[in-house]
């Protein structure tokens, strides 16, 4: 949906199997502090594909990129 291709990445997913649509939207950041207008984008675009702050998730800090093996 929108990067700024250095620190920032929001994308939106929409999955059609079975009965019900699954949506999805998510803020991947390069760095640990997102700005405040960042934050203000992804809620709004949030709301415009009518998903609600009680299926906001915020997930743990994951670390550094791992490489695979093998």
């Amino acid at each position: 949906v929108d990067t700024d291709y250095s620190s920032y990445a929001i994308m939106y997913e929409l999955q059609q199997s079975g009965q019900e649509p699954s949506t999805s939207l998510q803020l991947l950041t390069r760095g640990k502090d997102v700005s405040p207008e960042l934050l203000q984008k992804f809620k709004q675009l949030f709301s415009a594909v009518h998903l609600t702050e009680d299926m906001l998730a915020i997930l743990p800090e994951t670390g550094e990129c791992q490489g695979g093996t093998g």
